[in-house]
């Protein structure tokens, strides 16, 4: 075989290949560009949240919805077909900050969401702080916005050997019925339980890093929090507001709050929102839901059947699994109150905990 008969078969064996990697990453689709659903990309692994549902936006558009759903990956576990009488799209990304919150709004808007009649937020009280972006390994939301839109952005990315990973990974979790922190192509997460020795090596992990970042050392309240949130709320006049906070447990919660300078911080977070939106449905309390760990599967996310009895209230829907002290709406009439009793809770709890 001369060395002509070499060059072409190594250049067909080389497009063949080529050929074949963009087969399977089309069909696949990890990266979201494509909206098609098939028996090899049903479950699909979030590792990019902020950048798979931006390019779903982007190529995708949100013409059918009428709403919006941000917040971190806590709020990610909320089922975005569950809000009676609204058609949300859920854009919560892991760790997101409410400096993230315009532009996620705003690139919604101009992708086929013109007709914003719903915001709904879920706060998370680590937001009122100073994002490290770099610790976080964020960046602003034009950074995702700059690939989703790029030029032959989503042919780029078919040929791609990371790209492929992803692919593997995917079809191993759609044959398999695999359905822990994985996605459908309808944008639903799932999380299946995990055991209980699982669970435990997870809250004790998870409480620990926690209560690290959130170190009086480490968090510092952001003087521009309220000023996020009135830009938003000003940008947007002709949309409802919703707000929420996550309900992380009980354990991390009394965990976090263990100095009066924490308790001030958290004081401070709820009322500049209520001054911002007038209300908020208040599920980061000790609670029924929030005490029991069983429905959680590590220290801060919850089952997504507790999504569920998040969206029936938040948007009135009647479901009798919901307990009662299970989210307060919260107001510039209860918020002193609410707080007095709350900080006398959450003593009596750290108390029981220093007994047992």
């Amino acid at each position: 075989m001369n060395a002509k008969q070499w060059i072409t078969k190594f250049f067909l064996l080389f497009f063949f290949f080529l050929t074949l990697v963009g087969a399977i990453n089309y069909v696949v689709d990890p990266l979201w560009t494509f909206g098609h659903s098939n028996q090899f990309n049903k479950f699909q692994e979030g590792f990019n949240e902020r950048q798979q549902k931006s390019n779903a936006v982007y190529f995708n558009k949100l013409k059918q919805f009428n709403g919006i759903l941000l917040g971190s990956s806590r709020t990610t576990f909320i089922n975005q077909y569950d809000f009676e009488g609204m058609k949300i799209y859920n854009y919560a990304s892991n760790s997101m900050y409410p400096f993230e919150y315009k532009g996620y709004i705003n690139f919604a808007k101009k992708n086929g969401l013109d007709n914003l009649k719903y915001i709904i937020i879920g706060l998370d009280f680590y937001g009122s702080g100073i994002a490290n972006m770099k610790k976080l390994n964020i960046h602003y939301p034009s950074y995702y916005f700059n690939k989703s839109t790029s030029l032959f952005y989503r042919y780029k990315m078919m040929f791609l050997k990371d790209t492929l990973v992803k692919s593997f990974i995917n079809i191993q979790y759609s044959l398999s019925e695999y359905k822990k922190h994985t996605f459908s192509r309808n944008n639903i997460k799932y999380n299946s339980r995990v055991s209980e020795e699982e669970r435990k090596k997870a809250f004790k992990e998870g409480l620990k890093r926690h209560l690290e970042a959130m170190s009086t050392k480490k968090y510092h309240y952001d003087n521009n929090y309220i000023n996020r949130l009135k830009e938003i709320k000003k940008e947007n006049p002709k949309s409802q507001f919703i707000i929420f906070t996550s309900p992380i447990t009980a354990a991390l919660l009394t965990s976090l709050l263990d100095s009066q300078e924490k308790l001030k911080a958290y004081r401070r977070w709820l009322k500049e929102t209520i001054d911002v939106f007038g209300e908020v449905h208040h599920f980061m309390t000790i609670n029924s839901i929030t005490l029991n760990l069983n429905n959680y599967c590590d220290d801060d996310h919850f089952y997504p059947y507790i999504g569920t009895l998040i969206a029936h209230k938040l948007s009135g829907k009647k479901d009798p699994n919901i307990p009662k002290d299970f989210g307060i709406l919260l107001t510039k009439n209860n918020i002193d109150t609410f707080l007095e009793k709350f900080e006398n809770d959450v003593k009596y709890y750290s108390h029981q905990k220093l007994k047992n």
